[in-house]
């Protein structure tokens, strides 16, 4: 995997720079973890720093262009960035009950009509 920066836009409000870059790989798109190190190398930060923003690829390409943000600090990073929102409990376990209790009624339906 191999990273070309081709943009770098000093950000001073808010204390980041805005990076564009080419990346090129031989397998499939490379992890955002992955991409975020070689930003890191590349600009001379800590991955910690960097958010990547954008890994867009045509298809069929071994090529991508990359747009990733890196920071003064660590710090900064986390005050300025949104936020991930968190599951809630309930939101992993669905009921596959509603279901059958909806085939139930239908049949109910069709019954009720073939007595009257």
């Amino acid at each position: 995997m191999a990273i070309e920066i081709t943009e770098k836009n000093n950000n001073q409000l808010l204390a980041r720079e805005e990076v564009t870059a080419n990346l090129s790989f031989e397998a499939a798109t490379p992890k955002t973890e992955d991409v975020a190190k070689s930003v890191a190398d590349a600009t001379k930060s800590t991955p910690e720093q960097v958010v990547i923003k954008k890994i867009a690829t045509n298809f069929g390409s071994r090529s991508a262009v990359v747009t990733a943000y890196v920071y003064s600090s660590k710090a900064k990073k986390e005050e300025i960035e949104p936020k991930k929102k968190e599951k809630k409990d309930g939101a992993e376990k669905k009921e596959e009950a509603p279901k059958a209790d909806a085939k139930e009624k239908k049949e109910e339906k069709k019954d009720e009509e073939k007595k009257e």
